[in-house]
């Protein structure tokens, strides 16, 4: 079995990245948000700085040895209404490296990102609802399905984070309880 790494993509990593996309695309056209003629017409420069990351986009990829077989991205809104949320996106393993747990590994790398994210309380996905690995997958990893209905054969998927219990929170609610008990009406016998 191979060793599998994941670590960020870099914009060094530009061509090796545009070749697992078109591969992806190619394979899957509705899984991606592009057309293979769109992706094809960027300049590697354009490539290189999608995979620069910032505070709100970073893109993971899967390595055995020294080729790209995987890759995953996560973005959040920079809009402070939404700004809890992220999405998963462009999520994609090579046909001859499925099985290997490659897509485990990158969905695993941007959870652990997205916890480390303070602002951040949930993860987004959608997935072909006909992609029953992909939703294997999801759901082993602690994604639900959102309660609303697939549109366009996609479901919807969310994953609440993990969050720390507030201090202030916690003294909020034990101020709470107190206060319940302190007026507590007891009848009289």
């Amino acid at each position: 079995m191979p060793v599998i790494t994941v670590r960020p993509l870099t914009p060094d990593d530009a061509s090796a990245y545009r070749a697992l996309r078109l591969a992806g695309i190619a394979e899957l056209p509705a899984a991606f948000c592009t057309t293979q003629a769109a992706e094809s017409g960027l300049p590697l420069a354009q490539i290189a700085e999608r995979l620069r990351a910032t505070s709100h986009q970073i893109i993971f990829g899967a390595f055995n040895e020294e080729q790209l077989i995987g890759m995953a991205g996560l973005r959040r809104e920079p809009i402070a209404v939404v700004h809890d949320k992220a999405s998963l996106w462009s999520v994609y393993v090579a046909p001859q490296a499925r099985g290997c747990g490659a897509g485990r590994q990158l969905v695993q790398a941007a959870i652990a990102h997205a916890c480390s994210v303070p602002e951040l309380a949930r993860v987004r996905l959608a997935v072909a609802q006909d992609n029953h690995a992909a939703l294997t997958l999801y759901l082993a990893c602690g994604f639900t399905l959102e309660d609303r209905p697939a549109a366009d054969g996609m479901l919807h998927m969310q994953l609440l984070l993990p969050r720390p219990v507030r201090a202030s929170a916690i003294a909020s609610a034990e101020s709470n309880v107190f206060m319940k008990i302190n007026t507590l009406q007891i009848p009289a016998k």
